[in-house]
């Protein structure tokens, strides 16, 4: 289940880093502590679904957002890359400049 915890903690990387918190401040707002926090996100520790809850709350995001790993289908830990560009898309932006970045990035890489 290693790679479970490693894509969970990639995806609260990205999404704290996101939101421009600290590990301390999200653990803060979660009532977790931002070691554990750091812990997480780098796979080396589990978390209870009740904390990782809280962790939701405090990111403002469903829950479902940390925790979709397709079932059936081995979790695959998106690169480090990818969720750089997932960040600096998906962070406040207007859905036009959210469309027109899809729109480079499909030209540049081809595909849907």
């Amino acid at each position: 289940m290693a790679h479970v915890r490693k894509f969970l903690g990639q995806r609260l990387r990205a999404l704290r880093k996101q939101r421009a918190l600290s590990q301390e401040r999200l653990g803060s707002l979660s009532g977790l502590s931002g070691k554990f926090i750091g812990e997480v996100e780098r796979g080396e520790k589990s978390i209870s679904i009740d904390s990782l809850y809280h962790v939701a709350v405090a990111l403002e995001v469903p829950l479902r957002l940390l925790t979709d790993v397709r079932a059936g289908r081995r979790a695959v830990a998106p690169s480090e890359d990818a969720e750089k560009i997932f960040a600096l898309v998906a962070g406040h932006r207007r859905p036009a400049d959210v469309r027109r970045a899809h729109e480079v990035l499909r030209a540049m890489l081809g595909g849907t």
